[in-house]
Order: structure tokens, then C-alpha cells, then sequence
């Protein structure tokens, strides 16, 4: 009998010494975790304490804890940077959005006290130009919203990107030569077939043509051409007009910068380019942009052209 209390108070003390490890280091661990997740859920608790939800850093735990830490720690940080981006977003929509709107309030203040009818015409062409401006900057910005939940649902297919290619450049070609513009391709003869988003990269390639026709004029020439290279493709776009000011080179893949003519002041809304970027870097892929020079050893001359190149995986 003594020998049997004995072994019922040793196991009754190690069932103890158990169970204080095993709070120490999986239920204190995961109740931290949750009373963390709920602190970002609840309003309440948000308001006592307003700065962000820390979730507390396990990641050194190389158990599934560690693993959940790590994940939860990822997801918050996701939201957080998503939630600034649309902050920023809106932002900047309003800033774009109020200088059109300054210019329709300024031209018709003016039109008021206008006596002429030249003087009238003329504010009516700048109301008309700022109207168009307008609207083609919502139907952007509208576009450019649903851009990230329509990114997630569309499956991705297998796709030949050559005859994409090819199929834009017959039509946006025809376009290039109606301007005087040369129109050269250069694909290779075999198919290269790539998984993703036909549609959304097909946008991606007629933004990237249809500003290069735009920047050249009469007598210059644009090439198209792709390359396979290991597990990459590259397709490039070149052109010979007047090139990328040095300072813009880090700028135009920014929403709403865009850099023109003075005669195409207002043509666009400057989110080609940052929509070309987010699509092409959901595909898993790189888009930069560099000047074409008449030598690399001289930074300082005058540039011949523009080159874009879009890196996709194969």
C-alpha cells in the first residue's frame, strides 16, 4: 500500500510538473497570441490602447507556435501597409481630382465677367478640356481600385504570350505607321507560353505601345521585340523619341506622375505605368525603364530613346 501512495503522489507531481510546462510553453504562448488578434478586433480595447496591434514575436520557437507567430505577425503587417496604401491612395486622388476642379471653378468665374465671344469660346474649349480630364481620371482611378480583388479572383491560364504579342502589334502597328512612326518586331519563331493573367498583361504591353507612339513623332520608329532567357522572358519596347528625363527615371512607375508634352498637358491621369507595375509584379515578374545612349561610358549624353523591359517567369 505505501508502495502504491507512493507512485500516486509521484504521478500526481508529475502530472503537475506537466502541465505547468505545457501552459509555460503552448497554452500562455497561444492565450498571448489571441488576447493580441482580439485587441485589433475589439473597439474597445482599440480605443484604450489607439497605436497598432503587436502581436507578440515567437519566430525564434522553431515549433508550429513559432510558425503562427511568424504568420499572424505577417498577416498585420500586411493589413497595415494596405491600409496606409489606401490612405495614401485616396490622397492623392483628391489632389488630383482638385486641380481640374480648380481650373472648371476659375473658368467659369472668368466667363461671367467674359464680354468677347473669342474670350468665351476659349473658356468654353478649357471647361470642355478639364470636363474630359475628369472623367477620364474616376474611369482610372475606378479602374485602378478594383485592380487588387480582380488580381486575386481571375484564375490564371496557360497562354502563348508570342501570339498575344503579335496580335497587339498588328493593330497598335497599324496605329504607329498612320503617325509616320516606324513599327519594327523582333519575336522569336517558337511560342513561349507562360501562366497568368492574359487580359491584364495584354493591358500591360498595349500601356507600355500606345505611350511610345504618343512620345514619337513622324519619322521616328518603335521596336517590339522578346527573348527567352533560362526561366525568364523578356519583352522590351523601345522607341527613338526624347527619352526619360534623368530625374523622372525613378518617378513614373508613381501613381498619377506623369511626365509629357506641353501639348499633351492633361491627356492622362498618370496611372498607366503604376498599374502596368502592380500587374506585372502580381505575375511574379519586373518592369523597369532606362534611357537608350549613344554610349554607356557617357551618362551625359543626350539619350536616343526609351527602352521598357517587362520580366516574366516561364
Amino acid at each position: 500500500r505505501e508502495q502504491v501512495l507512493q507512485m500516486f503522489v509521484i504521478g500526481i507531481l508529475v502530472s503537475i510538473g506537466l502541465s505547468l510546462i505545457l501552459a509555460s510553453t503552448i497554452a500562455n504562448p497561444l492565450s498571448d497570441l489571441a488576447a493580441a488578434a482580439e485587441a485589433g478586433r475589439d473597439r474597445n480595447a482599440r480605443k484604450m490602447s489607439p497605436g497598432r496591434v503587436r502581436i507578440p514575436d515567437l519566430t525564434a520557437r522553431p515549433d508550429e507556435i513559432g510558425r503562427l507567430s511568424g504568420a499572424l505577425r505577417g498577416m498585420v503587417a500586411a493589413l497595415y501597409d494596405r491600409i496606409e496604401a489606401n490612405e495614401q491612395f485616396a490622397a492623392d486622388v483628391a489632389h488630383e481630382i482638385k486641380n481640374p476642379l480648380a481650373s472648371l471653378r476659375s473658368a467659369v468665374g472668368t466667363m461671367r465677367v467674359a464680354k468677347r465671344d473669342d474670350q468665351r469660346e476659349k473658356l468654353l474649349e478649357v471647361i470642355e478640356h478639364d470636363v474630359i480630364r475628369l472623367d477620364r481620371l474616376v474611369s482610372d482611378i475606378s479602374n485602378a481600385s478594383r485592380l487588387d480583388s480582380e488580381l486575386v479572383k481571375e484564375d490564371e491560364e496557360d497562354f502563348d504570350l508570342l501570339k498575344m504579342l503579335g496580335n497587339l502589334n498588328e493593330f497598335l502597328g497599324e496605329q504607329a505607321r498612320d503617325k509616320g512612326i516606324e513599327y519594327l518586331t523582333d519575336l522569336p519563331k517558337e511560342s513561349i507560353n507562360i501562366t497568368g493573367l492574359e487580359g491584364r498583361l495584354a493591358q500591360v504591353f498595349v500601356n507600355l505601345i500606345t505611350n511610345a507612339i504618343s512620345f514619337c513623332e513622324d519619322g521616328d520608329a518603335i521596336r517590339v521585340w522578346a527573348r527567352k532567357r533560362e526561366n525568364r522572358v523578356l519583352v522590351v519596347v523601345e522607341d527613338t523619341g526624347p527619352g526619360i528625363p534623368d530625374g523622372a527615371l525613378t518617378k513614373i512607375f508613381k501613381r498619377f506622375y506623369s511626365e509629357r508634352p506641353e501639348g499633351q498637358f492633361g491627356n492622362n491621369s498618370g496611372l498607366g505605368l503604376a498599374i502596368s507595375k502592380q500587374i506585372v509584379e502580381a505575375h511574379g515578374g519586373v518592369i523597369w525603364a532606362e534611357n537608350i545612349r549613344p554610349t554607356d561610358a557617357d551618362i551625359t549624353s543626350d539619350p536616343l530613346g526609351a527602352r521598357f523591359v517587362v520580366g516574366l517567369p516561364v
